[in-house]
Order: structure tokens, then C-alpha cells, then sequence
């Protein structure tokens, strides 16, 4: 019987370095469109974002080899980290100051949205089940979620059209966390989270997207205004729902 051969894996500094070409490749028709100027913002707020990544990255897969597991990246890990990668893109875009929702920068990070929470997201999870993944593999998968959320916020109240107030429940989410995390360990925080969370993610994610939408039209305006006050209360309140479940509004 033939063995099957280990997946390949990859180092952390390298998945890095590929995504830093990325941005950089990105940054060449932003200077053709908008100048040096908001090109270097671009490339220099996309590259802290990576940069930040890639060191709590690194850690991750340091304490995992600690523990015995796979101290380099799979496929699968690589896959999820480039929805990091999409809100890297959407920060420098931020930074640069370009705020062109129909042309150059707006279709940049829609694309990078889309293929970050929509292609991505959808195929990571079925390769994992079916190859398997590593603890630390599953919290870069919900980080990354986070992480691509929030920058989306950020961009979508910025040159989107939403209002400040959508980004209430992507803020809030890291300092809930934070104290979750004095009194559990990580895994513990989100089995207690309601049924209807997933669908309220979406939904929020959906309003982001469809304000990003470099073709969006009045129809589209108007549906986002209606929208945006339901999904950023429903949103918020999930996130008190799972601190108040976990006990954490009683803690001292």
C-alpha cells in the first residue's frame, strides 16, 4: 500500500512575501490613477496590515508547534489568511485617501471584498472538513472573518455612504473578546454564540458589500439606508447576547 505523501506547507514568512507582491502589484495602477502620493499611503497602510498579521500569525504557529502541531501554514491556512490579505487592501485603500467608489479604488476593493469573504470564505470550509485543519487553523478562520469585517466597515462608512454607527458592533467585538478571554479559553467564547448569529454576520456583511458596490445604483442607495440601522442594531445586539451568555456581564 502506498503512502500518501504530506501536504505541503508553507512558512509564514513566505505566505508574507506573497502578499506583500500583491499589494505591491496593486500599488502600480493606483500611482497611474491617483499619484505617487496616494500609492505610497496604499502600499505603506496595506503593508502595517500585513505586517501585524503575519507577527500574530507567526506566534499562533509558534505555540502550536510548541504543542506539537505543524509550526508552518497548509493550503487551507493560506486560503483563510487571504481575507486578511482582502483587509489589508481595503486599509491601504483607506490610507491612500483615494475615494473613487466608482473607478480605480472602488472596484480594487470591492474585488478584494468579494473575492476575500465570498470565494475564499465559501471554499475554505469545505476544504478543511475534508482535509483537515489545525487549532490554529480554525482561529485564523474566525480572526480573519473579524478582521476582513471591521476594515469593511471602515471602508464602507468612509466611501460606501453608511453611516459611523455600523461600525459599533466590529469595534466592539475585540474588547468583548478581550474579556472573554480572562475567564475562558478561546475555543469556550463562541460555542456559547445564538443559532441566529450566523445569519446576522451575513446580513451585516451583505450591507458592506452592497455599499462598496462600485455599480450599485439608486435602488441600491436606498435599499443600504433602509437596511443599514436594522443590521447594525441586530448585529450589536448579538454580540451583548454572547457576553451576556457567557456570564461576562456578571464577572468581576
Amino acid at each position: 500500500m502506498r503512502r500518501s505523501r504530506p501536504a505541503p506547507r508553507i512558512s509564514p514568512g513566505a505566505a508574507g512575501a506573497s502578499f506583500a507582491a500583491a499589494v505591491a502589484l496593486l500599488a502600480v495602477p493606483i500611482a497611474r490613477r491617483y499619484g505617487r502620493g496616494p500609492a505610497a499611503r496604499f502600499a505603506a497602510g496595506s503593508a502595517a496590515a500585513l505586517a501585524g498579521q503575519q507577527a500574530l500569525v507567526a506566534a499562533a504557529l509558534e505555540r502550536q508547534e510548541q504543542a506539537g502541531g505543524p509550526g508552518r501554514l497548509s493550503a487551507v491556512d493560506l486560503m483563510t489568511l487571504s481575507r486578511a490579505l482582502a483587509a489589508a487592501v481595503l486599509l491601504g485603500l483607506l490610507a491612500s485617501g483615494a475615494r473613487d467608489r466608482p473607478g480605480l479604488a472602488g472596484w480594487t476593493g470591492w474585488l478584494a471584498l468579494f473575492g476575500g469573504s465570498v470565494v475564499c470564505d465559501w471554499l475554505d470550509g469545505p476544504i478543511a472538513r475534508r482535509v483537515g485543519t489545525s487549532p490554529a487553523g480554525a482561529v485564523f478562520d474566525l480572526e480573519a472573518d473579524s478582521w476582513l469585517t471591521l476594515s469593511t466597515a471602515a471602508a464602507a462608512t468612509r466611501w460606501g455612504g453608511l453611516p459611523a454607527y455600523c461600525l459599533a458592533a466590529p469595534v466592539v467585538r475585540y474588547p468583548l473578546l478581550a474579556r472573554a478571554l480572562r475567564w475562558l479559553p478561546y475555543q469556550r467564547v463562541f460555542e456559547a454564540e445564538p443559532r441566529w448569529a450566523r445569519w446576522s454576520g451575513i446580513a451585516q456583511m451583505l450591507l458592506f458589500t452592497a455599499a462598496l458596490a462600485p455599480f450599485g445604483g439608486p435602488l441600491t442607495r436606498a435599499a443600504v439606508r433602509l437596511a443599514a440601522p436594522v443590521v447594525a442594531v441586530v448585529q450589536l445586539a448579538v454580540m451583548l447576547e454572547l457576553h451576556r451568555r457567557l456570564g461576562l456581564d456578571r464577572a468581576g
